[in-house]
C-alpha cells in the first residue's frame, strides 16, 4: 500500500470548521450560495440495487469529460462552494477520480466521496486526499444481497475493514428497504466493533410496480426508527440524529407523502426545515441540477452545461416549492445548514471522536 502521510487531527479539525463559518455567513447575511455541492460524476455502475433513486444504471447517459468536472468545479469554487460530495453510479469506474480529487483539494476544498465499496481495494491508493468517505452496506449477507445484489456483501465487509486499517474517516450508509429492516442492529454492533458511525436511509422515491416489494408500510417504518433511536441511547455509533430520528417517526402525513411544499410547511412548522436548494446543490450526472435527489424526476431544472451553474443555481433557488421532507440523510444536512444548536453539538462530539478515533 502507498503510506503517504496522515493528515494530523489539527488538519482534519480545520477542514471541518470552513463549512460552519461559511453558512454562519450565508444566515446573518441573508444569501444563498451552493455551500455544499453533491456532484454525481458517473451513471456507470457494477451494482444495480432494488431501490437506486435515479435508475442510474439504465439511463446510459455520457459520462462529464474531466474537463466538464473542473469547469463545474471552478464554476462552483466562483460561486462560494466549501464541500464537494462526489457521487455515482460507482466513481471508481472512472479513470480520472485521482486527478478530480487532486483538483479539488487544490482548490481548498472539502472532499467527500461515495463508494458502494466494490471495487475499493483496487483503488485505495487513488483515494488518499479525500477528506471523508461514505461506503453502503445493508445488513447481513442475505439482506444486503438481496437489495445490492450476490455477492456484494463480502467485498463490502472487506473495504469497510480496509477503509479502517488504512485509516480513512469514514461512515456506512444503510437504506432501509424490506429486505433489511431486521438489520439494524447488526449494523449498529458491527459499527462499534469496526469503530465507525453508521447511518441509515429511507426510501427516497415512490416505488415502481415492480419494486413493491421491497417497500416497508407505515408500521414497519416506525418500528425500524424505533428500533434505531434505542440503539443509539445504548450508545452504538449511529450518525443519524435524534431530530432527524423523531421528524420522519412523528410524520403527520402518510409516508407516501414524503414532502411538504412551502404553503404546506407554513401551516404546519412541527417538521424541519429545508435548506437544500438554498446553500445545497444536486447536479446530476447527466447535468441537470437539482434542490435534491429526490426531486430529479420532477423539477424543471436547467443544464449546466448549456445554461452554466450560476443560473443553474439561480433557478433552483427561485422555483423550488419543496420545504420539509422525512428523509433521514437530508435532514441531518438541513439541521446543520440551518445552524441548530443541538446538531452542533452532536456533531462536534461525533467529529473529536471519528478524528481521536473513539467510538
Amino acid at each position: 500500500m502507498n503510506k503517504k502521510r496522515k493528515k494530523s487531527a489539527f488538519e482534519h479539525i480545520r477542514a471541518r470548521l470552513v463549512l460552519p463559518y461559511n453558512i454562519l455567513k450565508c444566515k446573518l447575511t441573508g444569501k444563498c450560495k451552493p455551500l455544499v455541492v453533491l456532484l454525481y460524476v458517473t451513471d456507470r455502475c457494477n451494482l444495480k440495487c432494488t431501490y437506486c433513486q435515479g435508475h442510474w444504471s439504465g439511463r446510459k447517459i455520457k459520462d462529464f469529460t474531466t474537463a466538464e468536472i473542473k469547469s463545474i468545479v471552478d464554476q462552483c469554487v466562483e460561486m462560494g462552494t466549501r464541500h464537494f460530495t462526489i457521487h455515482g453510479g460507482e466513481i471508481l469506474l472512472r479513470d480520472d477520480v485521482e486527478e478530480t480529487i487532486s483538483y479539488m483539494k487544490g482548490k481548498g476544498l472539502y472532499v467527500n466521496l461515495v463508494t458502494n465499496g466494490i471495487i475499493f481495494p483496487e483503488h485505495i491508493d487513488k483515494l488518499r486526499k479525500i477528506d471523508s468517505l461514505c461506503i453502503s452496506l445493508d445488513g447481513r449477507e442475505p439482506a444486503n444481497d438481496a437489495n445490492r445484489g450476490k455477492g456484494s456483501y463480502r467485498k463490502i465487509v472487506e473495504s469497510i475493514r480496509l477503509a479502517k486499517k488504512e485509516g480513512f474517516k469514514f461512515n456506512v450508509q444503510a437504506t432501509i428497504t424490506a429486505h433489511s429492516k431486521n438489520e439494524v442492529g447488526y449494523l449498529a454492533q458491527m459499527a462499534r466493533e469496526i469503530g465507525y458511525y453508521q447511518q441509515f436511509s429511507l426510501l427516497l422515491k415512490p416505488l415502481k410496480p415492480e419494486q413493491n416489494d421491497i417497500g416497508l408500510t407505515a408500521e414497519e417504518t416506525r418500528e425500524v426508527l424505533h428500533e434505531i433511536i434505542r440503539y443509539k441511547r445504548a450508545g452504538y455509533p449511529i450518525f443519524t440524529s435524534y431530530r432527524t430520528l423523531a421528524n420522519a417517526l412523528n410524520w403527520k402525513y402518510p409516508y407516501t407523502k414524503a414532502m411538504l411544499s412551502i404553503a404546506e410547511y407554513e401551516k404546519d412548522r412541527s417538521a424541519i426545515r429545508c435548506y437544500y436548494g438554498k446553500l445545497k446543490l444536486v447536479i446530476d450526472a447527466d447535468g441537470f441540477a437539482y434542490p435534491c435527489s429526490s426531486l430529479n424526476h420532477e423539477f424543471k431544472a436547467l443544464n449546466v452545461r448549456e445554461a452554466g451553474v450560476k443560473k443553474a443555481f439561480e433557478n433552483v433557488v427561485g422555483t423550488n416549492t419543496c420545504e420539509a421532507c422525512y428523509f433521514l440523510t437530508q435532514n441531518d444536512w438541513s439541521l446543520l445548514l440551518g445552524l441548530s444548536p443541538a446538531q452542533y453539538l452532536a456533531q462536534v462530539k461525533i467529529q473529536l471522536k471519528e478524528i481521536f478515533n473513539i467510538y
